[in-house]
């Protein structure tokens, strides 16, 4: 048998991605499950997962109102037996008929396991008993005793022949297992310390070989020319002059390296970092400065009109009376006004466009696009803002985020970026008082709300995005906000915003709000971002629960922005154990670096802020929590091979495993 060898015939193991020996092989468990002893069904503790081994005693149909089914058994060891239950799954009468033997995956609750993880075994059968037991992502058709018998199968008889593309240095000096052994012992693990070391080895390569693409990238687009800025100090007092505030050290640290960076004849590739507050535009704009005083023009891409709209009137304040050409592009922009506006960009009049993802489409073209400012880079995908700086000819890249991006996710999802951070919040800022409640304690932050309004000041209320129908949103905020405004905020001027409300109202309200004709500002997250209102001081975030740590982080700092106290109240619906723990870090810090390391530590990097639209690949083995420091490593072994063999000319099985990996998902230049 050799790895490329066909997998037999057509059929649902390809459904799986397995076409060949190589596939076969490298199908990796998502779990293990340890059946060298079981526990009795007797000692099975509520609440807890457990894996049951035993025998089907009964099993039955029980049909349900309309086309739902149950179905019902009661599964027996030597010491008792216990009820399972599955819903809408009738073929297992026929699957699991009484005297077969079991075992279930599942949790223990209220004295049965409904929904569980089920396989028929052999207690013979030495893969699937007696052993730690890989379990494998399945399809209809394909069963996991007969997975495990095909890759073990394959196992012995190719594991003589695999080649391990990693050099024997990096072995060596990592401690790492050979491939062959690896591999086998994360498919059939002798104990818990031999899974260990195979969990290490292809969690290492996982980590290793994005590193190394994303070392290519970087070398890359280092080598490609791009334009160098002039800067001098008359330059530099020029911009400062236009500045409103005197910039803080951490903005004057990252000022210079991003100055430095405009100068040279490579383009820029920058992620900005900055908690909520912490000055973030006012370093774009400078950046963007230089870049309209050497005659290129800047493109400013935001999230959303609300935010596109802050960041003009930003600009506008910063240069009022000067010649920059500024203009505004966004989803509601009307047909002539937009027709005119691209007429302009084209001919180099707009120096400074600030827009929303209306600036992504074809018919945007620019004179000689020098700079692409990204806000809030985690709203867009690779794809779109690839789309936005092939408009220009290799220009200066600089995106931002107030949604502080814990290490490992920086050096994955963003590893082909330089970084700055701004870890200063200007003087005057004081940190929000934040207080947990549950829903019924809401009357004491509805009473701070009006105890504010009373003294002229305003507040927000966020609801939860229900549902992922923008309708479902918008009526869930709808119907609270009539309740707010006949119930606690009666008498109050309130004003709501959601994702459905229409561009010309959503601005209008937005603008009352900053001009103070409204005292309490009622949405969904539309009023994450965008808005700064300084007399803004209470926030009520309602189903506090059903948020991320980093969106309520982000959310928080919509007040705080002036000189008065602000307060920021998160109600929880349902406030479980888990979710109080969650939320009390919001009350336990305002450090946005420490609330997105828990935030990817609870929600993980899928959900952390939709990591996959970055073009980073879904790790099976290695962990982004737990496996940092493998991650560094990864990552200086990447860019020392890269550096000593550019062309992996002495590593040729390393190169082509490279490529298998990534080929056709991330542009592996010079490669192959």
């Amino acid at each position: 048998m050799l790895l490329s060898d066909p997998v037999s015939g057509p059929g649902p193991v390809h459904n799986l991605g397995i076409h060949n020996v190589a596939d076969l092989v490298h199908h990796l468990p998502r779990r293990h499950e340890d059946r060298r002893s079981f526990r009795p069904i007797t000692s099975l503790v509520e609440g807890e997962r457990a894996i049951v081994h035993g025998t089907v005693e009964r099993i039955r149909l029980v049909r349900m109102r309309g086309r739902r089914t149950a179905v019902d058994g009661r599964v027996a060891d030597d010491s008792g037996s216990i009820r399972v239950r599955w819903w809408n799954m009738p073929w297992l009468v026929s699957s699991l008929p009484a005297g077969t033997e079991v075992v279930l995956y599942g949790r223990v609750k209220k004295g049965e396991i409904t929904q569980p993880e089920y396989e028929a075994v052999r207690a013979e059968d030495p893969l699937n008993v007696g052993r730690i037991v890989p379990v494998y992502p399945l399809t209809k058709g394909v069963n996991g005793p007969a997975l495990r018998r095909a890759i073990h199968q394959a196992l012995t008889e190719v594991v003589e022949t695999l080649t391990d593309p990693l050099p024997p240095s990096i072995l060596g000096e990592r401690g790492l297992p050979p491939l062959a052994d690896a591999l086998f012992s994360i498919h059939f693990p002798a104990d818990r310390d031999d899974l260990a070391r195979a969990k290490r080895r292809l969690g290492y390569d996982e980590f290793f070989y994005f590193q190394l693409a994303v070392a290519i990238q970087r070398r890359h687009a280092r080598r490609q020319p791009g334009v160098a800025q002039k800067w001098s100090a008359t330059l530099d007092q020029r911009i400062r002059a236009r500045l409103p505030f005197q910039l803080t050290a951490a903005q004057e640290r990252t000022v210079g390296e991003i100055v430095a960076d405009l100068t040279k004849p490579e383009p820029m590739n920058r992620l900005l970092q900055g908690d909520v507050g912490s000055g973030k535009t006012a370093v774009a704009v400078f950046a963007s400065l230089v870049a309209v005083a050497n005659k290129t023009q800047v493109a400013f891409l935001a999230p959303t009109e609300v935010l596109a709209r802050q960041h003009l009137a930003t600009l506008q304040h910063m240069l009022k009376d000067s010649d920059v050409g500024l203009a505004l592009l966004v989803g509601s922009t009307g047909a002539a006004e937009r027709r005119q506006l691209l007429r302009e960009l084209k001919l180099g009049v707009v120096d400074l466009i600030v827009g929303t993802h209306a600036l992504l489409e074809p018919a945007v073209e620019f004179s000689r696009l020098g700079l692409v400012v990204v806000d809030e880079q985690h709203k867009f995908g690779v794809e779109q803002r690839a789309r936005l700086i092939r408009k220009g000819v290799r220009p200066d890249v600089l995106v931002m985020t107030a949604t502080p991006i814990p290490r490992t996710l920086a050096l994955t999802a963003f590893g082909d970026l330089d970084g700055s951070v701004i870890d200063e919040m200007p003087p005057g800022r004081t940190p929000s008082a934040t207080l947990v409640l549950r829903r019924a304690q809401g009357h004491r932050a509805y009473k701070r709300i009006r105890e504010e309004a009373a003294a002229g000041r305003q507040s927000y209320v966020v609801f939860p995005l229900v549902a992922e129908s923008e309708e479902i949103d918008a009526g869930a905020a709808q119907e609270g906000f009539a309740e707010l405004v006949a119930g606690p905020l009666k008498g109050l001027r309130a004003g709501l915003v959601t994702g459905r409300t229409p561009a010309v109202e959503k601005t209008a309200t937005m603008d009352a709000f900053r001009a103070g004709e409204i005292d309490v500002l009622v949405g969904t997250t539309v009023l994450e971002v965008g808005l700064d209102v300084p007399n803004a001081t209470v926030m009520v975030v309602e189903s506090a629960e059903r948020f991320g740590l980093s969106t309520l982080h982000q959310l928080r700092g919509r007040v705080g922005r002036g000189t008065s106290p602000s307060f920021c109240f998160l109600l929880a619906s349902r406030l479980t154990v888990e979710a109080k723990d969650r939320l009390l870090v919001m009350e336990a810090t305002d450090d946005g670096f420490r609330i997105a390391e828990e935030d990817l530590r609870l929600r993980g990097p899928g959900e952390f802020f939709g990591t996959r639209q970055h073009g980073m690949p879904e790790f099976r083995v290695a962990d982004l929590v737990r496996d940092h420091a493998v991650l560094v490593q990864a990552r200086e072994d990447a860019f020392a091979l890269l550096a000593r063999d550019g062309r992996f000319e002495r590593h040729p099985d390393l190169r082509a495993e490279l490529t298998r990996r990534f080929v056709g998902r991330i542009g592996l230049y010079e490669v192959g």
